[in-house]
């Protein structure tokens, strides 16, 4: 299970940070409301999100069967068979656990033969859209511009 941590770990933070280029230009307050929203209009920000990216990217044809198995796989899949109403909390946490560890595997797996379709500057774009995007970052900004004391 422990072996499993680490891709699930990745697998989330690529999420995460694909978030952040529609973070940074609707700013962070509507992104986080994102997950709160219609689902019709989630959808709709998820698709301007994907356009923007492909659009950075600059996918040319040869790419673009990646790219659709790529933002294919970004998509929620329901459960195959609905939850038993027997079953305990830990074993529905569980299978929604398993649910969502094939989703981000599945997500994980498309990303890989995406990326390796990308051209090094390509890649190199995806990299810095899908770093962390938290507090310490923007202090790091900063601090790396300042000058040093003494």
């Amino acid at each position: 299970m422990t072996k499993l941590l680490k891709p699930l770990l990745l697998a989330g933070l690529l999420i995460v940070g694909s978030g952040a280029v529609y973070a940074q230009d609707a700013g962070a307050d509507s992104a986080a409301k994102g997950w709160h929203m219609d689902p019709s209009k989630r959808e709709a920000m998820m698709a301007k999100h994907l356009q923007m990216l492909h659009d950075k990217l600059k996918i040319q044809p040869q790419q673009e069967a990646a790219w659709q198995t790529f933002t294919a796989s970004m998509k929620h899949e329901k459960m195959a068979k609905p939850m038993d109403d027997n079953a305990t909390a830990p074993e529905k946490m569980e299978r929604m656990m398993q649910h969502r560890q094939a989703e981000m595997q599945k997500h994980l797996d498309a990303l890989k033969t995406f990326y390796a379709q990308l051209t090094p500057e390509q890649q190199k774009i995806m990299d810095h859209l899908h770093r962390p995007h938290g507090k310490w970052q923007h202090h790091d900004k900063h601090g790396a511009s300042a000058p040093a004391n003494g």
